[in-house]
């Protein structure tokens, strides 16, 4: 699941030397800032704030053998409660927390370290996050076994052993490409409105709205991903899968959706672009619905739609071949709408390749087969939406502090 600690404020922040550090207020020492520890120092402020964990029961970067462990390992983060015995009042591990940096993803080698851990300290609970996502796990008596749960509970209910259980979801299945027009005719069927459908329009044209429908099953299919490299001007360090997101946009709506996400870097900066295929209300009376194909950009500063390419605006259809344009329009923030002559000089200085007459080109897909990310025509479109995106914001950036 998605974090929801994200915009907790960190510690004070000095210089040490030539390091910028963290006041911890556990530790209570300067700590060196890292992308893991920023993680870290996160997670400190959720448990304090959020689950209302006593300062004194958290530890950081414990020693196993701190609890009498012959092990020379060390935990992010612990979570201790006191149990009187017969000799005195003992502290116990309560939860084991295991961070890593946001770049990491959440794999088998992370659960199994968070996991082993916990084993080995018979704590109840354990945590596995980077910041963008988290796994949580409860201990069950009956199976012996650390299942997953919602999220880590409050630290009076971890006492009590209560736990929400992790709803389950529907592995996604593949839609065959011959039937991707039956199955989508189906859910259209099911709609008594426009406005109800959640992705795809049914007043869009209905053979752009069945090549979106296939580019929608792309985005779901984690079995298939964009290879990891350099494309041009970002560097892709991975193909995140799908993540559940909200994102707003400048007329101030917000989106709710499942978004493919792509952790990359670009200009020294490591972050997420992520792109949903959602329906799009225009302010027509009578409202009009649409088809938007949605990028969103999200790091530590600024979390918002780049660009929406409405589909049934901004998509050329010929034969089976649909071609992706933009028509360049770009508003930004209280200062209102550019000139897409600006933005073009921008563009043609950074990446001329994507200009064709008045429009921004970006890709043609061919509608026979299924479209996988590994595709090469599906990379070179998503290559060219993200890397336009990125332009955009830096675009955006330029603008407000002054250029022209």
């Amino acid at each position: 699941m998605n974090c929801d600690y994200g915009k907790l404020k960190v510690p004070p922040i000095y210089t040490c030397g030539e390091k910028a550090c963290y006041l911890d207020p556990v530790r209570k020492k300067l700590v060196a800032i890292t992308p893991e520890e920023t993680v870290r120092q996160k997670i400190v402020a959720y448990l304090l704030k959020k689950l209302h964990v006593p300062k004194n029961m958290i530890a950081i970067e414990e020693a196993l053998s701190h609890y009498g462990i012959n092990s020379r390992k060390r935990a992010d983060i612990v979570v201790d409660y006191l149990e009187e015995t017969g000799e005195g009042i003992i502290r116990y591990p309560l939860a084991v927390i295991e961070c890593k940096a946001p770049e990491v993803p959440l794999g088998d080698k992370s659960y199994n370290q968070v996991l082993e851990y916990c084993g080995i300290l018979g704590a109840e609970y354990a945590m596995l996050t980077n910041g963008v996502e988290e796994i949580c796990f409860k201990y069950h008596n009956n199976t012996g076994e650390y299942n997953i749960i919602e999220k880590l509970p409050r630290y009076l209910k971890m006492l009590e052993g209560e736990y929400e259980v992790k709803e389950k979801v529907d592995a996604w299945v593949e839609i065959p490409f011959g039937a991707l027009e039956e199955t989508l005719q189906d859910r259209f069927t099911l709609l008594d409105n426009p406005q109800d459908a959640e992705d795809i329009s049914p007043e869009t044209e209905w053979n752009k709205a069945v090549a979106t429908f296939n580019l929608l099953q792309g985005f779901q299919d984690v079995q298939h991903k964009m290879p990891k490299g350099k494309y041009g001007l970002f560097e892709l360090l991975e193909d995140y899968g799908v993540r559940n997101l909200s994102f707003g946009n400048a007329s101030g709506g917000r989106f709710f959706a499942p978004y493919r996400s792509f952790l990359i870097e670009y200009n020294g900066v490591t972050q997420f672009v992520s792109m949903s295929i959602s329906t799009y209300w225009t302010g027509c009376d009578p409202i009009q619905v649409k088809t938007c194909l949605s990028v969103g950009i999200d790091n530590e500063k600024k979390e918002h739609h780049a660009l929406q390419l409405v589909i049934d605006d901004n998509v050329d259809a010929s034969g089976s071949r649909f071609s992706f344009y933009h028509h360049g329009r770009i508003t930004i923030g209280n200062m209102g709408s550019r000139k897409i002559d600006d933005l073009r000089k921008f563009v043609r200085e950074r990446y001329p390749q994507i200009l064709y007459e008045k429009k921004f080109y970006l890709g043609t897909l061919t509608n026979d087969r299924l479209w996988k990310m590994d595709d090469p025509e599906v990379i070179t479109l998503l290559v060219n939406l993200i890397t336009y995106s990125l332009i955009r914001d830096e675009y955006r950036d330029f603008v407000k502090n002054g250029g022209k």
